[in-house]
């Protein structure tokens, strides 16, 4: 088979399931195949605490700074638990390892790029229009994932 490390960004929406199921039925009979799905959650799901105090000599809160990690942590165990679950739903007794992944970037399109990078994905199968796209309409980071990336990227509705 040609593929044999696909990623699926993930972002809970019926598309990005769809897509979970296409990336199944290409490589899940493949023991050798390897499919990568991704959730990306924003730096800034969790508010982060003030790092300026109101004068050059306030120290900085390192009990808030660890509270936020704490908070971020949990968030992203949560989601990636929540994930799996999907993901063995969906699964139909695919052969293909399955790696679940949750990651903390700035944006989306830059998440998900650095990922395909960082695992030398060789196809990207996502959902054409995730939670927050208009009707009828790629999706902007399906649209940047496009532009972002060198290798194949599948959209599926």
């Amino acid at each position: 088979m040609f593929f044999k490390n696909v990623m699926v960004p993930y972002d809970e929406s019926e598309h990005a399931t769809s897509a979970l199921h296409i990336a199944f039925g290409m490589v899940g009979d493949d023991p050798g195949a390897q499919i990568h799905v991704v959730m990306i959650v924003g730096a800034g799901a969790v508010p982060a605490p003030s790092l300026v105090g109101g004068a050059f000599d306030t120290p900085i809160d390192t009990g808030s700074l660890m509270e936020y990690d704490n908070m971020m942590g949990a968030l992203v165990e949560r989601t990636r638990s929540e994930i799996e679950r999907v993901v063995e739903d969906a699964r139909d007794g695919a052969q293909c390892k399955v790696n679940v992944v949750v990651r903390t970037a700035s944006a989306p399109v830059e998440g998900i790029a650095e990922y395909v990078a960082d695992h030398s994905i060789d196809l990207v199968v996502m959902g054409r229009r995730g939670l927050g796209a208009l009707r009828g309409m790629l999706g902007s980071v399906s649209f940047g994932v496009l532009r972002s990336v060198d290798v194949p990227v599948l959209t599926v509705k």
